[in-house]
């Protein structure tokens, strides 16, 4: 008499396959997640960070085009400076016109899930955006535990540029580097 083998002692229904996760849509495509900031991708690895439309704030299917597809607007081209802000829980990119809302509120940011984690964080707390000249800048909105440029804290409603290097840390613990390219 043959012994049985593993396959016939199985438990339960068959092991079912875990569906591919979907890659983020809308607004929330702006972030990068930490293993694939740049300096941390495979060579081989493309940038796999949405870009957003600055006017109407659809996601590009193509960041190259000369044209945003559903609002018909002219996109900036290579070369227009971006505005990256590294946090520890990932990248966010901004383009030029382009402004971001940070804090714990989706209704509010649409990259809210870079903060939901830390309970001192407004939820509509900050905004960056890169100017047309190049120039980045944030503006506390009225947060509770402040935003913060390299230390010094910012008067709600005060607009502050933002240099490459600089440290834009929201309340207490959540430190971002700005980086201009």
């Amino acid at each position: 008499m043959p012994q049985p083998g593993p396959a016939d002692h199985q438990y339960g229904p068959p092991p079912q396959q875990q569906p591919p996760i979907p890659p983020p849509h809308g607004r929330e495509a702006t972030l990068l997640p930490p293993d694939q900031q740049r300096g941390h991708q495979h060579p081989q690895q493309p940038d796999s960070t949405a870009f957003m439309c600055p006017y109407c704030e659809a996601v590009l299917t193509n960041p190259g085009a000369a044209q945003c597809n559903s609002c018909g607007r002219p996109l900036p081209q290579k070369g227009t400076p971006i505005l990256r802000v590294q946090f520890p829980t990932g990248e966010l990119k901004v383009s030029v016109g382009q402004h971001l809302v940070l804090g714990r509120d989706a209704g509010q940011s649409p990259v809210a899930a870079t903060f939901t984690q830390y309970d001192n964080v407004s939820r509509r707390h900050s905004t960056v955006w890169l100017d047309p000249s190049g120039t980045a800048w944030v503006r506390d909105e009225g947060s509770t535990n402040g935003t913060f440029v390299n230390g010094e804290r910012l008067p709600r409603g005060v607009e502050a540029p933002l240099r490459d290097g600089d440290q834009l840390r929201l309340a207490a613990d959540v430190t971002g580097t700005v980086q201009l390219a």
